[in-house]
């Protein structure tokens, strides 16, 4: 299904605007009041809306009537924002049943977006070990106690299993930001921060407890194990399909039964993924460790001379661009004087001879007939011959003085390829041999001709003139 099938086009506008801090921080109110309160009254959202404007400041947009809604008064702006939400269709406006009360009821899909950007603003504690030890009690409850509940318990652990292997997944990637902190700030007190308060944090939210509450090697074994022995009990299988087809989400029972056994396998394919993933995790915990604490030491360690602190701006002025490498320019000159030394010595004018290494091979053996060079001078001799005949070079020749003209200068051949230069270069040469009843004047100098270097010259038909 396409996102835009679903949600209107302009809906992610509010959040792509001037205002958009304006508009999240009413979207979290209004997520507040939607699950405090089972019904939404409007002018109780409106009011909340009023304290966070109270010292903020709201920028016109287009399409914002400042006239209809009072622009100058906090009510007309708190108006204008809910209007802006009902028309991107993120609330919708109603009476509640039996009075003239107004109230706003968010789309369903409103509310995803707004659990999202909760979740994102909070960063609340994820529960890891708790979905192990519920998924755990549910299954073993139900196979030991109450096997009719089995379906009912298969599907707890299907959901507390994607929902822990997405934490972990975004808890170990989550870890590479920490990595780049590292690597782009040489700042003691923000390499601190980030390790012992930032990184700290978020450890001892999730990772110390997987590896001292032990609940995941604890657990996930046994979860396995029942999950196994469910798979082989054709009678607790034959009953789950049942159970399952109440449920009318398959069309018969094969489709059923058949979604169940994908579902064990699942699960018990994502715990042994867990148990490497929580391995991937001990090694960048122990990556992240380790250079949060080298790169404080080397940082604390610095050169702190004079010479330290030219390496330090030297380089800041290698890596500096555009306006900050014209900045890091000005401070270096107005500061700092740099004269450029040279010296000469006896060794000044003297290089030094590279060797180069012997190899002892046997001399190349001459072929014992010596035309090949003969050979080789009549193919290329017969290729120049086939390539540029005379026929050729009279025509080019008896081109040139179309229209009964007597005489053709360099200035006026045209030479705009390698054909057209040798051309003109054979027949400079067969009318100074006077071929043809042509003959040539050369004169002082060269001249470009398409990027092609001619010498300067006449060429005559007819008539031989004095040539000098």
């Amino acid at each position: 299904m396409k996102v835009f099938e679903t949600v209107p086009a302009d809906f992610f506008s509010v959040l792509v605007s001037p205002n958009r801090e304006i508009y999240v921080d009413a979207l979290m109110k209004l997520y507040e009041m939607f699950q405090a309160e089972i019904n939404i009254r409007l002018k109780a959202f409106l009011a909340e809306v009023e304290l966070l404007l109270e010292d903020r400041q709201y920028v016109m947009e287009e399409g914002d009537d400042a006239e209809e809604f009072e622009f100058t008064s906090l009510r007309g702006k708190a108006r204008l924002i809910e209007h802006r939400l009902e028309k991107t269709r993120w609330i919708e406006r109603e009476y509640l049943d039996g009075s003239f009360t107004e109230i706003i009821t968010p789309y369903p899909y409103a509310i995803i977006v707004m659990r999202m950007l909760d979740e994102l603003t909070r960063n609340g504690a994820a529960e890891y070990n708790s979905l192990v030890f519920s998924t755990y009690s549910a299954l073993n409850q139900a196979y030991t106690d109450s096997r009719d509940r089995m379906y009912e318990a298969l599907l707890i652990a299907k959901n507390n299993t994607e929902k822990l292997d997405y934490e972990l997944r975004t808890f170990y990637h989550g870890i590479r930001g920490y990595l780049r902190i590292i690597r782009e700030n040489s700042d003691v007190n923000r390499l601190l921060q980030n390790h012992f308060e930032a990184y700290k944090k978020e450890a001892d939210r999730v990772y110390h407890p997987i590896k001292t509450m032990d609940s995941l090697s604890r657990y996930s074994g046994p979860i396995c194990n029942i999950l196994t022995e469910v798979r082989y009990d054709e009678d607790l299988l034959r009953q789950m399909t049942q159970k399952a087809l109440v449920t009318k989400n398959y069309p018969d029972e094969e489709d059923a039964r058949e979604d169940i056994l994908n579902t064990i396998e699942k699960i018990v394919d994502s715990y042994r993924a867990i148990r490497q993933l929580v391995d991937e995790i001990d090694l960048k915990h122990s990556s992240l460790t380790k250079q949060s604490v080298d790169k404080i030491r080397y940082v604390m360690s610095a050169d702190q001379s004079i010479k330290g602190k030219l390496v330090e701006l030297m380089k800041a002025f290698a890596e500096a661009e555009g306006e900050r490498e014209t900045a890091v320019t000005s401070m270096l000159q107005e500061h700092i004087q740099v004269n450029r030394q040279d010296y000469i010595d006896k060794g000044s004018l003297w290089h030094k001879n590279i060797r180069s290494r012997r190899i002892d091979a046997p001399p190349m053996t001459l072929p014992e007939d010596g035309g090949v060079e003969e050979e080789i001078m009549a193919a290329v001799s017969e290729k120049m011959k086939n390539g540029y005949s005379e026929a050729r070079v009279r025509s080019f020749m008896e081109d040139l003085f179309a229209d009964d003209q007597k005489q053709v200068s360099s200035e006026h051949i045209p030479v705009e390829n390698d054909t057209d230069y040798i051309l003109t270069l054979l027949a400079v040469v067969s009318a100074f041999k006077g071929r043809r009843g042509y003959s040539v004047k050369l004169e002082d100098g060269y001249m470009l001709k398409d990027q092609y270097r001619i010498p300067r010259f006449v060429l005559y038909k007819g008539g031989k003139p004095n040539v000098e």
